[in-house]
């Protein structure tokens, strides 16, 4: 599949239908939100992406800013209910634990992640944050650490913080005051029980995962994880035969996808992929960490074709999408 010609025809053709869609948009876009979150099917169990985006989000201001506008994403993303609004990559994941109760786990919170918990924890009912999970130490995995007060001042006494020791490190220099809260200013701050973890499987109040550890970038790794039947890798650029052995047989995996093509040191360009999905044969895929270079609803109608020629179902997932799984 050719990306880049496929990128031009839709630019060309984005350009000459962008003021009769953004009108529509503007007029219905409270409706169709509601009548899209409405019909949602919600069962015990389900994951919710809060972020679908790299690190600096999508739109980009450069992108807004600039005249004349050469972007066709950036400008749609500040629509009403565009799926092209992507904040830093995290999920919830929501099951009852053995005692029946709702439990509300989060796989990182990076820099936007507050402004994501505004906008959907509300529409999915979640009021509890009762754990949290990180990938990795970069700003998009751990950057909204702080906002995470709003909880434990709140909700909820404290939130078990689930890290490696290498990240556990990071956290010491970057937010001190989090693990020595004797250094913060006065005011609350956001309490944290730092649980560390390695390569073996841990339990979160009854939900088993099995940590993935995977290559981001030639000096970097990071963690992906599995619970159930969903495979969660979000920031790679190679996966071990040793963690392969751990992929195998997944219902539903979100895999990385930085940008369709032109490969990059830390991450897997849409090709990349693709090729491990192929790889793994997941019944379901849905790609994460995306660019404003992906358009969500051409680039979507792209991948349908490979569920028609080789029977991989694969689409771009989007910030708010609810997926009811099996734990």
């Amino acid at each position: 599949m050719n990306w880049t010609e496929t990128r031009r025809k839709r630019l060309g053709r984005h350009r000459r239908a962008r003021k009769s869609r953004d009108d529509g948009r503007r007029s219905s876009s409270i409706q169709k939100l509601n009548i899209s979150e409405s019909s949602q099917t919600v069962s015990d169990s389900e994951i919710v992406f809060l972020g679908t985006g790299t690190s600096e989000g999508v739109p980009r201001v450069s992108c807004l800013t600039r005249e004349p506008q050469t972007c066709v994403v950036c400008p749609d993303a500040i629509l009403p209910g565009s799926h092209n609004r992507r904040r830093n990559t995290s999920l919830l994941i929501r099951y009852r634990a053995p005692d029946r109760s709702q439990k509300n786990v989060v796989i990182d919170v990076g820099k936007f992640f507050y402004h994501s918990a505004i906008e959907w924890f509300p529409k999915v009912g979640a009021t509890s944050l009762d754990a949290v999970i990180i990938t990795h130490q970069h700003a998009d995995a751990i950057g909204g650490l702080d906002d995470l007060r709003d909880w434990t001042n709140n909700v909820q006494r404290a939130i078990p913080l689930y890290l490696r020791q290498s990240e556990m490190e990071h956290v010491k220099r970057a937010f001190y005051w989090l693990v020595d809260t004797s250094l913060a200013s006065p005011g609350g701050v956001s309490k944290l029980d730092f649980q560390i973890i390695d390569e073996n499987p841990f339990d979160v109040f009854g939900l088993a995962v099995t940590p993935l550890p995977v290559q981001h970038g030639a000096r970097a790794d990071a963690f992906g994880y599995r619970f159930g039947d969903v495979v969660y890798v979000s920031d790679a650029s190679g996966i071990p035969d040793s963690t392969a052995q751990l992929m195998h047989g997944a219902e539903v995996m979100v895999m990385d996808a930085l940008r369709p093509e032109h490969s990059h040191g830390s991450h897997f360009v849409l090709e990349e992929a693709l090729e491990q999905l192929r790889r793994f044969k997941p019944k379901r895929a849905l790609l994460v960490d995306m660019t404003h270079n992906f358009d969500h609803e051409p680039t979507n109608v792209e991948l349908a074709k490979l569920k028609e020629s080789e029977g991989l179902d694969v689409q771009l997932a989007y910030d708010g999408q609810r997926i009811p799984i099996d734990l």
